[in-house]
């Protein structure tokens, strides 16, 4: 697999990750309202902390027979409300105690930010491979001394004498009686001359060749 190729699955994967969690987030939210029912969940307790006003409550044991405790971040008004009555109306997936939405709770939009936070700077290292990928140095040219081999670990492009150097790198291209390496930022044509190449497609190979 090519470098290039590499990085641009790695960017996708991690551009995935990045925004799984605002996407369930929102899927979730959008169950809540579309099949949602609204039951009256009970106050336990309340406080208010750095300007948030924040209720814990538990709801009817028809919804929740485990009695967990949910938490919700209030508006001043409906948090007073539901402070003074001991009660607050909360929308609730059935099947799911855990996916809810409180009346009067205040929209967090922390995951929002986060994700469009990791977006950009994915979008920046994108654009700086892209850059770095766009210098690519002119391709050299190569008449092979020797039949190809498979390579070992790296690429290289190391005089031997002369003219003559070592080069190793992945094959990019195979045509009748030539080959494309692959050396990081550049490639070299080999033009076989009537020696041997058994190195198939994106393996690794080096051959003994004279650049012209």
């Amino acid at each position: 697999m090519k470098r290039k190729t590499r990085y641009i699955l790695v960017l996708v994967v991690a551009a995935v990750l990045v925004n799984l969690p605002l996407v369930h987030s929102t899927i979730i939210d959008q169950r809540v309202q579309r099949s949602g029912v609204d039951v009256q969940a009970t106050v336990v307790e309340h406080r208010t902390v750095g300007g948030q006003h924040l209720v814990s409550f538990t709801f009817p044991k028809s919804v929740d027979p485990d009695q967990r405790t949910g938490q919700a971040d209030l508006e001043p008004a409906a948090y007073d409300r539901a402070v003074s009555t001991g009660e607050l109306q909360v929308r609730v997936l059935k099947d799911d105690p855990s996916a809810y939405v409180a009346d009067g709770q205040v929209e967090n939009h922390a995951i929002l930010v986060m994700t469009l936070i990791a977006d950009a700077l994915l979008l920046v290292t994108a654009l700086l491979l892209w850059k770095v990928g766009g210098r690519r140095r002119p391709q050299l040219r190569a008449i092979a001394v020797e039949d190809v081999e498979r390579g070992g670990d790296g690429v290289a492009l190391d005089r031997i004498e002369g003219q003559t150097y070592l080069i190793r790198g992945e094959v990019s291209a195979l045509e009748p009686g030539q080959v494309v390496l692959e050396l990081g930022g550049r490639s070299v044509l080999v033009f076989l001359d009537g020696h041997v190449n058994p190195v198939g497609y994106q393996q690794v190979a080096q051959v003994r060749a004279r650049l012209v």
